[in-house]
């Protein structure tokens, strides 16, 4: 493969406590022909200090909107970067992980060069905000990645962690323009984009520490505490679900995708009376997350959705 560029991409705010660790990671990739873009979302800690000391030692790191930070929030924030960011290829960073040694040209080698909207995405080792392991299994070890990245089942359910992540300028193309406030969240929309109309490479070795601690805005926790939580909140989670209709909706309107009936079932749920949803969730089996919590809680979110509750 003839040598391409790599952007990565990164979003900070407010993450003095970890960013620093973060960026020696990637300045200790084995694979260095990389540039990193920063966009921070308005820190108020010493978070753009770090960033400055760094761009300043390293020419490969670049500070984005380094003259003006306005809080746009991760999702829209990650968005304006891949929107404003040229390269062939573009990987996803979180502020507060640490990316093994061999993470970029691991990804870099399962992607092809054929032109095709591709998105690459590797396993993840879960660790403490001490980086000692939680797991001594990897996150998607017992995961079928198959089946959920493809076209027919990644509405339902997301097993593309963005940090994993690297996509191709095509994929991009085909993703761009999108309101970021008509999706979950960038890594899920990439990959039902690249699940309807190009091509999803998962390689089953851990490429990155992924930290999880109180401060994560989003990250893996489904101990029986965290589960707790989300039902304590459950119209949160139903205004989510109708957002990750709203986006499945979306997601067939770009690429013109041939969806499945069961595709069809769930962007026409909303609209559906009680006993219709009923007879459909008994009759049909439902629609599943690769969790048993999970599976309940979206068929009681899709069961409470109106139509009214969509965009």
């Amino acid at each position: 493969m003839a040598k391409k560029k790599i952007a990565i991409l990164l979003s900070t705010y407010n993450g003095q406590q970890y960013l620093a660790e973060q960026l020696q990671s990637l300045q200790k990739q084995s694979y260095e022909d990389w540039h990193l873009y920063i966009r921070d979302d308005g820190s108020h800690d010493k978070t753009t200090h770090i960033i400055r000391e760094f761009c300043e030692s390293d020419s490969r790191i670049v500070w984005v909107n380094e003259k003006k930070q306005i809080n746009l929030g991760v999702k829209q924030s990650f968005m304006r970067l891949l929107t404003d960011v040229e390269a062939d290829y573009y990987m996803f960073c979180d502020q507060d992980d640490v990316w093994l040694p061999n993470k970029i040209s691991i990804t870099l080698a399962a992607m092809e060069d054929n032109g095709v909207p591709q998105l690459t995405f590797t396993d993840l080792r879960l660790v403490d905000n001490k980086l000692n392991l939680i797991k001594r299994e990897s996150v998607l070890s017992r995961v079928k990645v198959g089946y959920w990245t493809d076209a027919s089942n990644v509405f339902f359910d997301n097993v593309v962690t963005g940090c994993t992540v690297m996509i191709n300028s095509e994929l991009k193309s085909a993703v761009l323009p999108v309101n970021a406030d008509a999706i979950v969240m960038h890594d899920w929309f990439l990959t039902i984009i690249a699940a309807q109309i190009g091509t999803i490479h998962f390689v089953a070795q851990e490429t990155i520490l992924y930290r999880q601690h109180q401060e994560n805005q989003v990250g893996i926790n489904d101990s029986y505490l965290a589960r707790l939580a989300k039902l304590k909140n459950f119209k949160k989670f139903i205004k989510q679900t109708a957002l990750q209709v709203n986006q499945a909706n979306l997601s067939l309107k770009k690429t013109d995708y041939r969806a499945s009936k069961k595709m069809n079932r769930f962007v026409n749920f909303p609209q559906r009376r009680g006993w219709e949803k009923l007879g459909l969730l008994i009759s049909k089996g439902g629609f599943k997350k690769h969790t048993l919590f999970g599976t309940v809680a979206l068929n009681l979110a899709l069961f409470s959705l109106k139509s009214s509750d969509m965009k």
